[in-house]
């Protein structure tokens, strides 16, 4: 990479608690097109929690939020910043992040942020609230992360179809102050590849504002249907982007901390998956990858703690984990983090 080192050590915070929520409405792939088996089969999704036409990020994210409050017994005055992750937020303006806070009923001197990102959505966010809360000494956070992804798909674009998945998710972290407790991260950008991942038109202040033109539907050259307000993937890019870019970044953060048991990787699709994990673990490592895309698909913000609490509800996370999120900007954030105290809880649905 033409770039320095850019590895980072955060002190002092502890991630006490990962919740998931989903909805209860499920869509089996083979169902909606039986044609396509060797896609799904190639992408390694069966089916996928697809959120209703009422549902919003927010409902998942409140849902999970009021659950990990519980859970973790914490007082919602102790709460001193939220930070909301998303590309479906509730509205273009305001921010999720201050309707959360108000139907949550956080205090008012909660720092509240949004910030607009998908697939690398979840580690950047821990980065951000990390960062947050050692600088500006605030005792605890709640990182919201979610998508409702599927709202942004045409039913006749035959593999995006396939392949999102919605979900919410909320992390809570802890400013012990205790040095031991270290959140070490790497983070690259690559924005020449921002088409690769793309809503061409959604709103009337942007690039393309939106119209009647934006809203016809065009097929490709594939056959694949979609309008401008529609999600656009560039695969054979961002298969490229994935492959040769995430194993750099990943074995740079693995040689900082040599000793790592597991690796919960942003989950696109079975042939990235698995085509990382073989580049990682060939020079005779033998770090567990695990994976929640057979029956959660592509939740984008929330894939790697949807796999944290598929594979781990109720569970201890031993030694040292690396969390890796990679995709849309192009963007990719790494980090390594101990995750044995980590209370993991079981999805819950909407």
């Amino acid at each position: 990479l033409d770039r320095k080192k850019v590895i980072k050590t955060i002190h002092g915070i502890q991630i006490e608690g990962i919740s998931c929520c989903v909805p209860s409405k499920r869509i089996v792939n083979k169902d909606i097109n039986k044609n396509r088996s060797r896609v799904i089969k190639a992408i390694g999704i069966e089916s996928r929690p697809v959120a209703t036409e009422k549902i919003c990020t927010s409902d998942l994210v409140f849902k999970s939020a009021k659950h990990i409050l519980k859970k973790l017994n914490w007082n919602k005055d102790d709460v001193d910043v939220l930070i909301f992750v998303s590309q479906t937020p509730d509205y273009l303006t305001p921010a999720t992040s201050g309707i959360l806070q108000n139907k949550l009923k956080l205090k008012k001197s909660t720092f509240v942020l949004d910030i607009n990102l998908g697939c690398s959505g979840y580690t950047h966010g821990l980065i951000t609230i990390a960062s947050l809360m050692q600088n500006l000494k605030l005792k605890k956070g709640l990182l919201a992360v979610g998508d409702v992804t599927t709202k942004l798909v045409n039913k006749k674009d035959n593999v995006s179809n396939l392949l999102f998945g919605d979900a919410g998710s909320v992390t809570a972290l802890l400013n012990s102050e205790n040095k031991s407790n270290k959140i070490i991260c790497d983070y690259y950008a690559d924005g020449s590849g921002f088409e690769d991942i793309i809503v061409n038109s959604h709103s009337l202040s942007g690039r393309n504002k939106i119209s009647k033109l934006q809203l016809r539907e065009l097929k490709d050259e594939n056959k694949n249907v979609r309008s401008k307000i529609n999600i656009k993937l560039n695969g054979p890019n961002i298969f490229s982007f994935a492959i040769n870019t995430v194993p750099i970044i990943l074995k740079r953060i693995i040689k900082k901390i040599k000793d790592v048991n597991y690796c919960f990787l942003h989950q696109a699709n079975r042939m990235i998956q698995e085509n990382i994990s073989a580049q990682i673990n060939n020079q005779n490592k033998n770090i567990v990858f695990p994976t929640s895309l057979k029956n959660f698909g592509n939740t984008s913000s929330a894939t790697i703690p949807i796999t944290i609490c598929s594979n781990f509800a109720n569970k201890k996370i031993l030694g040292n984990s690396i969390l890796c999120g990679f995709g849309v900007g192009l963007s990719i954030s790494s980090l390594a983090v101990n995750l044995s105290k980590t209370k993991i809880f079981k999805i819950i649905k909407l």
